[in-house]
Parts: structure tokens; C-alpha cells; sequence
């Protein structure tokens, strides 16, 4: 016998959305805070691989998440240009060098890396697919490290996009909800036609609710 949803509001899968993002947003911040030092002098990139593999570590103990890490802006590193301190997957390996890595290197061109830059602001990128670490539909979480107004890079970790549904879904399903992000793609939907990253009109719905601090609407 299928079982009935319980009966959710706009304003209940916004909460869910915000519960789940917002303290992730915040060890984020937290963490990247302590990177800011290592600034004060020239840094080289293994230095900041060995201050960098613990706060990546602390974040990856969330079970949320997949990769997390710190992308330093380029042109900062005295020895390197670009840098990923970045670990990954079950086994908490450091992100190497791949083909598709190669091609990228010039991550300021990435949406994860550039919103940031731009506003000031942390961002939620995707879902996209991530052919570099999880060839996994994935929302990547970034946060600016600052200082003096300067970004010295980005502090950052991947979900899967299937972790947020498992964890939003059934808030989704009680309202009848689809959660986009500010490109207007879908991140999640109770609607059976709407698959993850499909575009959607916002107009086409009767309520539209923004989550606070993050690009992402709640549409009902």
C-alpha cells in the first residue's frame, strides 16, 4: 500500500534546505579562517598541503559530504601557480593530477571558484556532473577565505546530489516542491518529471521561496 507523504509547506523545505547547507557553509567559513596566516609570509604549496589535509579531514567527517579542500587563488603560492588541497572519497585520498584536471587547471573560470570571487559571498554550484573526483551528479559548496578584502582562495566540499535528495526528498514530496538553483536547473523535485539539473520556469509556479544565503529557491 504506497504511503501518503505528510503534509509539508514552502516554508518547511526551506528551513529543510537551509538546515542542511547552512552549517556546512559555516565549518566552511570557520576553517578557512585558520588558512589566513599562512598568508602573512611567501607560501609554498606544501606548506599549505600539510595546513590544509586536517581542516579537509574535519569536513569530510560529515557524512555528507564527498571531497572537501582549499583552492588557492592563483598567483599566490611563491613556487606554483595553481593549487587543489584537495581530498576525496572514502578513503580521504588527495585529488592527483588526470587528464581532466589538466584541462581545467585554470579553475578560475569555474563557477565554484568565480562566484565567490565576484561576490564576496559563499555559493552552491550544480548539480553538474563531476568528472574530475566522482563522475557523480554533485553540488559543490565554496566558500571565500579573505583577507583585507583580498580572496585568498576558496574553502570548499562536494555532496552528491543523490545524499540531498535522500536527506530533502520526503520535506519535498509533503509540499509537492522542487528545489532549483539561480540558473534555474533543478536540484531536486517531488514532481516525477523533473530529473535533477532539467531546466525550470520559476513563473510556472505559484510560490517561490528563497533560502537565505544561498542561491537556491524552494518552488511549489
Amino acid at each position: 500500500m504506497p504511503v501518503t507523504p505528510t503534509q509539508t509547506t514552502a516554508d518547511d523545505c526551506v528551513r529543510a534546505v537551509e538546515g542542511f547547507f547552512s552549517p556546512l557553509v559555516r565549518t566552511l567559513t570557520t576553517l578557512g579562517e585558520r588558512l589566513v596566516p599562512l598568508f602573512d609570509a611567501p607560501l609554498r604549496s606544501d606548506v599549505l598541503l600539510r595546513a590544509a589535509r586536517p581542516l579537509a579531514l574535519e569536513v569530510l567527517a560529515d557524512p555528507h559530504t564527498m571531497g572537501a579542500g582549499f583552492v588557492v587563488t592563483p598567483g599566490l603560492l611563491a613556487d606554483e601557480s595553481y593549487a587543489l588541497a584537495w581530498w576525496q572519497g572514502d578513503g580521504r585520498e588527495q585529488l592527483t593530477q588526470s587528464p581532466a584536471l589538466v584541462q581545467s587547471a585554470d579553475y578560475r573560470r569555474q563557477e565554484w571558484f568565480r562566484t565567490p570571487q565576484r561576490t564576496g559571498r559563499s555559493h552552491v554550484t550544480g548539480p553538474y556532473v563531476d568528472y574530475v573526483c566522482t563522475d557523480e551528479l554533485t553540488l559543490t559548496v565554496t566558500v571565500p577565505v579573505l583577507r583585507d578584502g583580498q580572496m585568498l582562495g576558496v574553502m570548499g566540499a562536494d555532496v552528491l546530489a543523490a545524499t540531498v535528495e535522500k536527506e530533502l526528498l520526503a520535506t519535498f514530496a509533503g509540499a509537492g516542491a522542487t528545489l532549483a538553483n539561480h540558473h534555474h536547473r533543478a536540484v531536486l523535485s517531488a514532481q516525477a518529471q523533473v530529473f535533477a539539473g532539467e531546466p525550470v520556469d520559476p513563473a510556472a509556479y505559484a510560490t517561490v521561496r528563497t533560502c537565505a544565503g544561498l542561491p537556491l529557491d524552494v518552488l511549489v
